[in-house]
């Protein structure tokens, strides 16, 4: 019996990019009490949750990923303010983007296109990129506080592929697996 896969499309970000996060992440940190931060090595952009499939699934979301990436030229991306979505005291904190949204938005309307003609229904909501940099974190003072005061540079993010990934806990630790990388036919 195949094992179930737990799989998204997302933007990875190069090295530099993850450790610039860290740095961000580690001073939100010292204005919280808890939290549940994410590792370096998870950080990324999703674009498209699929969910859970069979692993059988996977060559024809590749086939979709190669569609999409024919239609595609490089961008980029920027970081850009400190969000949060609350929710009963607790926090969700991220990153936003700025830079080349209209393109990022053709990118996820053409991964939804290309992934309903295989049968995975679209997503009914916009895209809103973030990236995250903790989950039910409770704060000292407000949230305000920590936008107020943690400066996020607008870092440039080259965005010139895109990355299937497998959500798995290895060791009760949440771990994003790289399955399959397509890049894009071409920068402008």
């Amino acid at each position: 019996m195949e094992e179930i896969m737990r799989i998204f499309i997302a933007i990875a970000f190069n090295e530099e990019i993850k450790s610039y996060l860290e740095e961000v992440q580690n001073e939100v940190r010292s204005f919280c009490y808890k939290g549940n931060f994410s590792h370096k090595e998870n950080f990324h952009l999703t674009l498209r949750f699929i969910g859970e499939v069979n692993p059988s699934e996977i060559i024809n979301i590749q086939k979709a990923m190669d569609r999409v990436t024919e239609q595609i030229t490089g961008f980029n991306l920027e970081l850009g303010q400190m969000g949060s979505f609350e929710r009963q005291n607790e926090h969700l904190i991220w990153i936003g983007l700025g830079g080349a949204l209209s393109k990022l938005d053709h990118l996820y309307h053409t991964i939804q296109e290309e992934l309903s003609k295989i049968g995975i229904p679209q997503e009914s909501r916009p895209l809103k990129p973030h990236i995250t940099l903790a989950r039910r974190v409770q704060v000292k003072d407000s949230f305000e506080d920590i936008r107020t005061k943690v400066i996020v540079d607008r870092k440039l993010i080259q965005v010139d592929s895109i990355v299937l990934m497998e959500s798995r806990r290895i060791n009760g630790r949440l771990t994003y697996i790289p399955v399959y990388e397509k890049g894009f036919c071409g920068k402008e």
